[in-house]
């Protein structure tokens, strides 16, 4: 951000902090609020960070809800990290109390206003002040909060972008996020971030292992693809979950449970021989939801047994990610021809950089 801008906003901050009122043009809607709850709790931006203590066993997680959300988010900061991590950065997911669940780091030894972040601390405005975590966690929406935007001056180095991550019920579970010092190219990290969340949700998804898994799109290119929808199934045909992407194609409520519904309900516009093939495995097919809309549907697998061996799994993830790097190659040179070879065009309408897409149509 501009020098100017900075030192306005520091000078806002402060005059705020006094008891004073904040122009409403300053900020984010999201970032003010937070800086209302970070006076309201007694910050002070002249003080130091305090950071609450790690959780009794540091680094090892002991709430099975806290190792699940790790265990799904592990492969996409993983992802993340390869493509934007560096010295004096940090990339982390955190559950929905604010607590670091999961993280990939490199240098922060060298950074004493990032050190603190770990696995097991607990990150609160109480405590810190405005953080783009905080804001994704109370407003569940994506935040950025970059430099004097975060309500402590210790801060006013930091870069902080974060996304929501939801549970099976559309609830706020968590937030993925990249904080370090300098600068980034805040819109495309968004487009990266919002689909890794994305991409973690489908694996919770993955998760119900006792129920059949549906891929949904209107779009079949975006199958097996963190923009697919996805359906657990129930074996007398109720639907258990369904994740954000399904939710909205379908019209379903963006949060709280389902309410009472089976796939031939959901289905219901399609052709008897169209719902007799839901629960079939074979190529992606289409199937009418109405007079004037229709969506292409994948069987992805039956129900798990209960103790299906793990092995099994990490087996077959190659063959999978496979199959969805080839989905994702040919999605992209469909896109370029469908922008008459404009590959800057294609990019855009994909959400990618340029670079991403060269790479992924190299023979």
């Amino acid at each position: 951000m501009q020098r100017e801008q900075q030192q306005a906003l520091a000078a806002a901050r402060q005059h705020f902090a006094d008891g004073g009122a904040l122009s409403g043009a300053l900020l984010a809607p999201p970032v003010q609020r937070s800086w209302e709850r970070s006076r309201l709790a007694g910050v002070q931006p002249r003080q130091e960070p305090h950071y609450a203590p790690l959780a009794r066993h540091g680094a090892r997680l002991d709430a099975p809800a806290d190792r699940r959300l790790a265990r799904c988010v592990r492969e996409d900061l993983d992802h993340l990290w390869a493509a934007f991590g560096g010295r004096q950065w940090t990339l982390f997911c955190v559950n929905a109390d604010g607590m670091v669940v999961a993280q990939r780091e490199h240098g922060l030894a060298d950074v004493p206003v990032l050190r603190p972040i770990q696995v097991g601390r607990q990150l609160r405005e109480c405590d810190i002040g405005t953080t783009a975590p905080a804001c994704s966690l109370a407003d569940d929406a994506p935040a950025l909060v970059r430099g004097n935007e975060h309500y402590l001056d210790r801060f006013a180095a930091v870069f902080c972008l974060s996304v929501p991550l939801h549970g099976l019920d559309g609830e706020v579970l968590g937030a993925l996020d990249i904080t370090g010092t300098g600068e980034r190219d805040a819109e495309l990290l968004h487009g990266y971030f919002r689909q890794a969340a994305l991409s973690a949700e489908n694996r919770l998804m993955q998760e119900q292992r006792a129920c059949h898994l549906l891929a949904v799109q209107h779009d079949v290119r975006w199958l097996h693809s963190p923009l697919q929808g996805l359906l657990a199934v129930q074996e007398d045909g109720q639907i258990r979950a369904a994740n954000r992407v399904v939710r909205r194609l379908f019209g379903l409520p963006r949060r709280g449970p389902l309410p009472l519904l089976t796939l031939d309900g959901l289905f219901a516009g399609a052709s008897v021989h169209q719902r007799r093939r839901l629960l079939q495995a074979g190529a992606p097919h289409r199937v009418r939801l109405d007079e004037d809309t229709a969506v292409y549907v994948q069987y992805l697998r039956a129900p798990l047994a209960a103790r299906a061996s793990l092995r099994v799994d990490a087996a077959t993830t190659p063959a999978v990610d496979r199959t969805l790097r080839a989905h994702s190659a040919q999605a992209m040179r469909e896109a370029v021809a469908a922008q008459q070879g404009n590959v800057s065009a294609a990019a855009r309408q994909l959400g990618v950089s340029r670079t991403t897409l060269y790479k992924h149509l190299r023979p």
